[in-house]
């Protein structure tokens, strides 16, 4: 029940959006002692560390492609089975779709919550091009260099009923809205030396309007 659960938060926080995918999840545990093996048959992602740079899921291409290896190979999916001809998909990517990650805690974040930068403060430099290659598919991602004045934020003491979206893609390209949502783990200076690590569930969707 929770991708769909997820589903209709996203369209009920996006009142315009027609549709919402909810694709895929990792969960995320620095600690965790047991098996991490990611099983696609079984549906399981395993059980990852955190990524420890500043990064965005996908960039201006991947973010088409992914949403393209979704709608018509259903490539990589855990949600909601998908079977779009060239045609269909094309049509429904010709209006505004994005990518959103939300990302759940299991327990109260006491330590390594999530930091991400402000749009205003990187909207203007160049990105980097990161390649994840897979068995079945390459994808791509966007790092940048560090910038003084980049703006950071976070949410402090994130609770399981407080869930963080995160735009990883914008169709959208007349510079009116920021398209990505650069991030990272960060160890919090001001936690308890014992403070348990983050501990949380980050959900992968496309949303289309």
């Amino acid at each position: 029940m929770f991708y769909p659960e997820m589903e209709k938060l996203l369209l009920e926080f996006f009142p315009d959006a027609t549709d919402a995918l909810v694709y895929n999840h990792d969960v995320f545990d620095k600690d965790y002692a047991g098996d991490r093996a990611e099983n696609q048959g079984n549906l399981n992602p395993g059980v990852a560390d955190y990524v420890n740079f500043v990064h965005n899921d996908l960039n201006d291409n991947s973010g088409r492609v992914r949403c393209r290896e979704l709608l018509i190979q259903n490539l990589r999916n855990f949600g909601r089975e998908q079977h779009y001809t060239e045609a269909q998909a094309d049509a429904k990517m010709a209006r505004r779709f994005m990518s959103i990650n939300l990302a759940k805690p299991m327990e109260t974040v006491r330590q390594n919550p999530f930091v991400l930068c402000a749009w205003p403060s990187f909207a203007d430099q160049p990105y980097i091009t990161d390649y994840r290659v897979y068995d079945d598919r390459v994808g791509e991602t966007t790092s940048f260099t560090h910038r003084p004045d980049h703006e950071w934020y976070w949410l402090p003491a994130q609770t399981p009923t407080e869930v963080a979206m995160l735009k990883c893609y914008d169709s959208v390209t007349d510079g009116s809205v920021s398209r990505w949502s650069f991030h990272t783990a960060s160890v919090d200076p001001t936690a308890p030396g014992d403070a348990p690590c983050r501990k949380n569930v980050v959900v992968r969707s496309y949303v289309f309007f």
